[in-house]
């Protein structure tokens, strides 16, 4: 018993040991983990773990100053002549509209077919400029308001497109037909946008057909079919096909079949179908042709048998492919989901911007004011964002900057690829665009609009939410600055932070995403740029691809295609009588003055005054540089130069396509990069919703914009194009990027101004000495009446000037035989100078020695 009592007792002693020995162990733990903890976060690195004791708070601006999130301040009660159509005034219109019986026999949007007269889309119809800029001006009323509406009549026989003007939007009482010098009246059937209603037919009417025919050929070569397929579905891509290249101009459409995986063009199932949908009765839509394989077949019936024939009437074997059905799962290669080994090892969020005095902007019902910027912004359905009556210091620059249009020209060996010829504006651009990601597609903290539409099949608008955003950035770049570092050089440093106002939609066309951008600089210049991403669209891998494209993995070629951007400039530099010169740049061959017998070659300018609008059509030719100029004749400055601002494309690309053949002629307004005309309402666009299809005829062609007018004093539009060829790689897998894509044309003041007018921001820094004749007194920070930034991690300029401050300006001089002679007025303070600072001065003082000898070290 004793034994056991003794036993026990030495086993809780064991136990107590252990227990008091791990605690122990526990505490010391503990302790390093707060000291490595405490030594990490006064010692942050760039391997810094990312839990929250080791990240530093970010400042937030106090929301009691920001105006910024969704903007919610609803519908103006009397919208401007720029304010899109709002929820109430589509309303009222539709009402309207569905009241006009005899005119229009509009159904309603639940019996609306392809044979029945329907509103396809409703646009603001901007009134005519003279009236705008009376009203704008004070000299005259606010137009009436007033809507461009698209009515598919497909009750009419023939069935057409017919375009009304219907107003005044506040009560509307009148539906007036367009009739347009620009284009045919009315508009043929054939020609229309392409639009949901319309495929959804297509699917209902020829899709059961293509599976009881070839259905079992689909199974056997794709894993799938159209219907009644489960979650073995095949979906498609629908090309259309411009009427030029078909005999007898009717219409007609690839349907290119794909896998509806993450993302559909980029698994194509080498399998395509061109339907005739010519008219509005359905019945007598047929699918006309085949491409199977790497082949074409005359029809459904012809691919069944020659596929099932074993001696295939002497016809060339099928060659019967085989893939396995694309799921999309999370693995997928197109997935845009994380792959690979994440970067960085832990989770660190990337970096953001903050207002920290709040929002330098303001927004009310889409008028816009930014320090000396005004404007107002809008979203056209038919062609996207766009900005009128621009003004910078209260002068108006621009009347109108807008999309005209996008289109893309893919090459390709198999007939759908060869002609699919995409002219955006007939899917309406700017319906296109929505739902932007805050902290991706723009700043967390941007101004997001909503903006309503009216569209096919809809009796009411529907608002799409985040369809813009607007945000000031800084692009971190300079906007201007220079450094005197040496006294004898004005020891001095201004610079100012490149600080803008952007204005941005993103469209996204199927398979491409355009974001495009209105850019807006403190000294007066207009930036404009389109970048592309999104995914590619491709085809089945064949040998004979290979001229256009590359082979991207084992099943797809990555074609070229070219994109094309088309912008309009409405300008009115000094009002609206102006003149288009360039200043051509070219080589000069002139005597030295010091040896007149010996000649020199340089550089030298001529102005180059242009008189009609067929001379002013302007193609890039690096053998003849020149500027771009806009100016009134009668504003000059006090030395007789134009005030005038200057046009500097940086996106240019050619068309290569011959003018006049094929699908080109639907894209005349890219055969050159600049074109200028004299302004007419009716020439809103260069561009039609309708030459998606129509490249016979089109229904607005730019050729008949440009004649022998002459463009001297007179209200000008500039037509901008812009453009990049895209060959695709590994690397466009999953999708394209951003990263030099940049497409843009700039608007900048040329003489316009006395001096650079960003001369006027707070956002100027000036370092500068205290005491100029002493400048061993130290240096001082000028921020404008701004308050110095607090930032996450780094030292304050002010801070940094106090203890560095040789890094910045030369304080003191060393006394060395390199050194240069004291300026007079300058006082050698070597002898109060820190050894720290002796060591920075020498390096300054042979930096600036290096500098004398080559100026441009």
């Amino acid at each position: 018993m004793y034994a056991s009592v003794g036993k026990y007792r030495r086993h809780i002693g064991f136990w107590r040991c252990t227990a008091v020995t791990a605690i122990i162990t526990l505490v010391t733990v503990l302790l390093i983990v707060i000291v490595i903890s405490t030594v990490s976060n006064n010692h942050p690195s760039s391997s810094s773990s990312s839990s929250s004791s080791s990240r530093r708070s970010i400042p937030c601006p106090d929301p009691a100053t920001t105006t910024g999130g969704l903007l919610t301040s609803g519908d103006p009660r009397d919208p401007g002549p720029f304010h899109d159509v709002t929820s109430a005034e589509y309303q009222r219109l539709y009402r309207f509209l569905t009241e006009q019986r005899e005119l229009l026999n509009l159904t309603s949007p639940e019996r609306t077919h392809v044979n029945t007269s329907s509103v396809f889309m409703v646009d603001l119809l901007v009134p005519p400029k003279e009236r705008v800029l009376s009203f704008l001006e004070g000299r005259g009323p606010q137009p009436a308001r007033e809507a461009r509406v698209m009515v598919y009549r497909g009750d009419k026989a023939p069935p057409v497109v017919e375009e009304y003007r219907v107003g005044p939007l506040s009560h509307p009482s009148y539906a007036t037909l367009i009739v347009s010098s620009q284009r045919r009246n009315p508009v043929p059937f054939s020609v229309r946008p392409l639009g949901r209603l319309e495929l959804s037919t297509i699917e209902a009417y020829l899709f059961p057909l293509v599976d009881e025919k070839v259905g079992d050929i689909l199974t056997e070569s794709f894993g799938g079919t159209f219907t009644d397929c489960g979650d073995t579905c095949l979906s498609y891509y629908a090309v259309p096909v411009g009427t030029e290249l078909i005999e007898d101009h009717t219409r007609k459409i690839w349907l290119m079949t794909n896998y509806p995986a993450e993302y559909n063009t980029v698994h194509p199932a080498d399998f395509g179908m061109l339907v005739n949908v010519e008219g509005s009765d359905p019945s007598k839509w047929s699918v006309d042709q085949l491409w199977y394989a790497g082949a074409l077949f005359a029809s459904l019936d012809d691919l069944a048998r020659r596929y099932h024939s074993d001696d295939d009437d002497h016809h060339h074997p099928v060659n019967k492919t085989r893939r396995d059905y694309v799921h999309n799962t999370p693995d997928l290669a197109t997935s845009q989901r994380l792959k690979g080994d994440p970067a960085p090892e832990t989770p660190q969020r990337p970096p953001m911007q903050v207002e920290p005095d709040g929002k330098r902007y303001t927004i009310r019902h889409r008028h816009v004011h930014y320090l000396h910027w005004d404007f107002d912004i809008r979203l056209s359905s038919f062609v996207g964002p766009m900005v009128y009556d621009v003004r910078f210091q209260g002068e108006r620059i621009a009347y109108e900057l807008g999309v005209s249009e996008i289109a893309v020209f893919y090459s390709g060996h198999s007939p759908m690829q060869s002609v699919t010829d995409f002219v955006d504006s007939g899917v309406l651009i700017g319906t296109q665009s929505r739902a932007l990601i805050p902290g991706v597609d723009c700043p967390e903290d941007a101004t997001y609009l909503d903006v309503p539409f009216l569209n096919e099949g809809m009796g009411v608008p529907t608002t799409y939410h985040r369809a813009q955003c607007v945000f000031e950035q800084n692009t971190g770049i300079p906007l201007r600055r220079h450094l005197s570092y040496a006294r004898d050089q004005g020891g001095y440093y201004g610079g100012m932070s490149d600080s803008v106002l952007v204005f941005r939609s993103i469209v996204v066309i199927e398979n491409y995403d355009y974001i495009v951008d209105y850019v807006f600089h403190q000294n007066g210049v207009i930036e404009v740029r389109a970048i592309s991403t999104g995914y590619i669209l491709s085809t089945s891998y064949e040998p004979e691809e290979a001229p256009y494209g590359f082979r991207l993995n084992d099943h797809i070629t990555g074609n070229l295609h070219h994109h094309i951007f088309h912008f309009k400039a409405d300008l009115d530099i000094g009002g609206r009588s102006n003149r288009y010169e360039t200043l051509d740049i070219s080589e000069e061959q002139i005597p030295l003055k010091q040896r007149p017998s010996v000649s020199y070659r340089q550089t030298r300018f001529q102005r180059h005054l242009y008189n009609t609008e067929k001379e002013a059509v302007y193609q890039f030719d690096f053998d003849y540089p020149k500027y771009h100029i806009v100016h009134n004749d009668l504003k000059k400055t006090k030395h007789g130069v134009p005030r005038a601002y200057r046009l500097h494309m940086a996106g240019m690309s050619k068309q290569l396509l011959t003018p006049g053949l094929d699908n080109e002629k639907s894209i005349a307004w890219a055969r050159q990069q600049l074109a200028v005309t004299v302004h007419k309402d009716d020439e809103l666009t260069a561009s039609s919703p309708y030459a998606m299809f129509d490249s016979c005829h089109p229904v607005t062609d730019f050729d008949n914009f440009i004649s022998d007018e002459s463009i001297v004093d007179q209200d000008l539009v500039l037509w901008i194009t812009m453009g990049t060829h895209h060959i695709p790689h590994t690397e466009d897998i999953p999708v394209t990027h951003t990263v030099g894509g940049h497409l843009a044309f700039f608007l900048h003041p040329y003489n316009y101004f006395p001096h650079c007018p960003s001369l006027t921001s707070r956002d100027n820094v000036r370092v500068d000495y205290v005491t100029p004749q002493s400048p061993a007194a130290g240096l001082m920070v000028e921020r404008s009446g701004n308050q110095q930034s607090e930032t996450c991690g780094a030292l304050p300029l002010e801070q940094l000037v106090r203890e560095r401050p040789d890094d910045f300006l030369q304080t003191h001089r060393e006394i060395n035989p390199l050194s240069f002679s004291t300026p007079q007025g300058h006082k050698d303070s070597s002898s109060s100078s820190s050894s720290s600072s002796s060591s920075s001065s020498s390096k300054a003082t042979e930096d600036e020695l290096r500098r004398r000898r080559n100026p441009r070290t």
